[in-house]
Order: C-alpha cells, then sequence, then structure tokens
C-alpha cells in the first residue's frame, strides 16, 4: 500500500496564542498533532494588540505563524481582524505558497470570511470548523450572527462540527458535513499524583480537604455566578470544601471580591498558560462546570483526561461528552447541579468510579491522534473531489465520526 501524500495545510483563525480560549486550544493542539503526522503546516492569524491582558507568557506554538498586520476590534476577550489590509497580505501569501487545503477556525470572522473566498478563487479546497452555538448566543443577536454564519460557510467545501448540536444548526449547508470533536492530548493530560501533591500543598489545601475546580472564562454564560453561589451553600454544611476558579473574564472582579470575603475558601488563580492547565486540574477532586451549554466543552474534556469526575448541564455538546452516572454527573436545573455537587464531594468511592470511566472513555474516543487523523481524511476528501461553486445546490450530507485507519503521514 502507498504512502498517503502529505499535505500543505493553512489554518486561518482570528483565536490563537497568546489568547487563551476553546478554538486557541484547538488549534494549538490540532497543529502539532498535523506536524506529527509530517504534513506541512502554518498557522495566519493577526499579531496580537499592543495590550494583553490575559497572559503575557505562553507556550510556544509548535508550527510557523504567519501574522498579518493591522486594525483589529477589541471586543471584551476578543481580538478581531477588520482590516482590509490583513486579506490583501493574505492573497499575497496564497498566490506564493502552494497550500491543498484551508482551514477556516473563527467563526463569524470577517479574515476566514475572506481567507476561504481567496482560496476557493485559487482552486485551493476549504474547509471550516465550527466551535459553538448560535442558540447560546443573546437572543438579540442571534438573527445577525445567523446571517453571518451562513454566509461564511458557504464560502467551504467542507464542514466540521465538534458536535452533533452545532452540525445541527448547518443544516441547508451544500457539501459533506463531519462532526469530529475536539481532542485532548492524553501524554499530557493524565493523572499526575506528584503533581497533586506538589500543588495541593503551594495552594495551601489540606489532604483532608475537598477541592472544586472551573478553568476557563469567567463570564455570565460560563454560569460563573451560580457556581459560587452554589459552593457557598455547600460550604455552610461541609468546612472542607474549597474552590479554586482560573480564567480571564469580564466576570474577575466579582469573582476577586467574592474570594476576598469567603475567609481562603474560595482562591482565584490568573489565567492559565495551556502548558500549567493540566497540573491545575491534578489538584482538583471534582470539576464543576457549570456553563449554560457549549458546542462542546474542551476544559470538562481535559478534566475527564486527568480523571476527575465532573458535574455538567446536560446541554447540546456536553450532553454528547459526558455520560451521566458513568462518566460524570448531568443536571437540567440549578438545583440538580448543586444537589449533584453535594452527592459527588460527600462520596469518595463515587469520585474515584467516575473519574476511571471518564479517563477510560477520554483514551478511547478523544486522543489528538485519533481526531487528526479523522481531520485528515476529510482533508483529503477535500482535496481529491475538487473546489465546487459555493451556489452549488448539493445536499448536507452529517456524518457522524468518520471511521478512518490511522494517517501515518
Amino acid at each position: 500500500m502507498s504512502t498517503p501524500e502529505l499535505l500543505r495545510i493553512c489554518i486561518v483563525t482570528d483565536a490563537y496564542l497568546p489568547s487563551i480560549g476553546g478554538v486557541e486550544n484547538h488549534v494549538l493542539y490540532l497543529s502539532a498533532e498535523l506536524k506529527r503526522l509530517g504534513h506541512d503546516v502554518v498557522v495566519v492569524t493577526h499579531k496580537p494588540p499592543p495590550v494583553k491582558k490575559q497572559v503575557v507568557r505562553q507556550v510556544e506554538s509548535p508550527v510557523p505563524v504567519h501574522r498579518l498586520a493591522g486594525g483589529l476590534l477589541l471586543f471584551r476577550d476578543h481580538d478581531i481582524a477588520i482590516d482590509p489590509r490583513m486579506v490583501a497580505a493574505f492573497k499575497t501569501l496564497l498566490d506564493r505558497s502552494r497550500f491543498d487545503i484551508v482551514h477556516g477556525q473563527s467563526e463569524g470572522s470577517y479574515l476566514v470570511y475572506e481567507a476561504l473566498a481567496a482560496a476557493r478563487q485559487r482552486g485551493i479546497a476549504t474547509v471550516l470548523t465550527r466551535h459553538s452555538l448560535l442558540r447560546n448566543k443573546p437572543a438579540g443577536a442571534r438573527s445577525f450572527l445567523s446571517l453571518v454564519m451562513s454566509r461564511l460557510i458557504r464560502r467551504a467545501d467542507g464542514l466540521i462540527s465538534v458536535s452533533r448540536s452545532c452540525a445541527e444548526e448547518s443544516a441547508g449547508f451544500p457539501g459533506p458535513v463531519r462532526v469530529i470533536p475536539n481532542g485532548v492530548d492524553t501524554t499530557e493530560f493524565r493523572p499526575m499524583p506528584d503533581e497533586r501533591r506538589r500543588l495541593r500543598a503551594e495552594l495551601g489545601f489540606g489532604d483532608g480537604d475537598i477541592v472544586l475546580g472551573y478553568i476557563g472564562r469567567l463570564h455570565t454564560t460560563k454560569g460563573i455566578p451560580l457556581l459560587l453561589d452554589v459552593f457557598e451553600r455547600l460550604r455552610e454544611e461541609d468546612a472542607r470544601l474549597k474552590l479554586v476558579l482560573a480564567g480571564p473574564g469580564p466576570l474577575r472582579g466579582a469573582v476577586e471580591e467574592r474570594a476576598r470575603a469567603s475567609s481562603g475558601a474560595i482562591t482565584l488563580l490568573e489565567p492559565q498558560p495551556f502548558d500549567k492547565v493540566a497540573p491545575l486540574l491534578n489538584a482538583l477532586d471534582v470539576y464543576a462546570f457549570p456553563s449554560k451549554g457549549e458546542g462542546f466543552g474542551i476544559s470538562l474534556l481535559e478534566a475527564m483526561a486527568c480523571g476527575l469526575p465532573s458535574v455538567a448541564f446536560g446541554r447540546w455538546g456536553v450532553r454528547e461528552l459526558v455520560i451521566d452516572e458513568e462518566t460524570g454527573l448531568l443536571a437540567n436545573t440549578p438545583a440538580e447541579f448543586a444537589e449533584k455537587l453535594r452527592r459527588l464531594t460527600r462520596d469518595s468511592r463515587l469520585r474515584e468510579r467516575l473519574g476511571q470511566v471518564a479517563l477510560a472513555s477520554v483514551e478511547e474516543k478523544f486522543s489528538w491522534p485519533r481526531i487528526a487523523a479523522e481531520t485528515v481524511a476529510f482533508y483529503r476528501e477535500l482535496v481529491r473531489s475538487g473546489a465546487p461553486s459555493a451556489g452549488d445546490p448539493a445536499e448536507t450530507r452529517v456524518v457522524e465520526r468518520h471511521r478512518a485507519p490511522s494517517d501515518t503521514g
């Protein structure tokens, strides 16, 4: 059997290092695994803004990064490319490079929208990954975002959705759709007994403390106010409980106030560089994921890979990741969320059982070698089929998980 041809892959995104977030995480680890398989990968993004309030020191990109100069729209925690000069520079890059495929990774991005169009005009295959759900956006913005997304995805020859819930929102897309979830580096995210002891001592936790935690954006949509309220009620019942939060977001100030008033029960850490997340997860006993709804839930997946039991709301992508009572506990209401957290903090055997099954599930279904192999198989399908016209009518074809033999590069 002949060795599959290696690909030249261009990943275009508004969201990349040194920023922290789900898309940034996905691009970082996907590009690293594609490179390990032998493919030629470059990430194209914008230059960081002059002032960065998230993390100063971050991990290095595993692949070359081409940063486009130009104006940015700074909105909350997002840096959004809006400068036409970036598009012109990207077209020049396309003309002098010989990419096989251009992969867009930032939904609703002007840069990605124009990059996909420019690639198609040059006969280069294109694919877009959907990471989030429109139904989880503010009600007043959904109609506009739906229009933007419908226009964006028609610039792609193929569509990857990180969950069935994301794929369902792409009905009418005139090309093939693959449900390929996010992955996790199981060599990095794994149980680490030594790191657990070291970090718990460093953070001041005793052997008898039961530590709950959340790592991610500190935002209302992530359920942070609910988590704080529930923790404080549970803490009144059980003084062993501690809570650790880490991440950027508009609620950092409010969380800091609650932490100061908690007499040491709540610890707020700075946003963590990607290489510091796994050790911190290992310091926890329970992962609390109070998000109101996710397209997937990367931080929850990373916690599972570290052997942590979790409590989350069973909505959309999270319901596809966690099996209730097997790999975690799922709640439907705030009252259920509180009760299941209470149950998990009181039952060490349940914590151990859920954590072990969660770890096995991740190793079986969500390792990056597996996810990257499925992604490359889809790349090759699109490259072989050529780039159809954006207006070609075709029935959307959703494939649950594209099964393919491991890609050896």
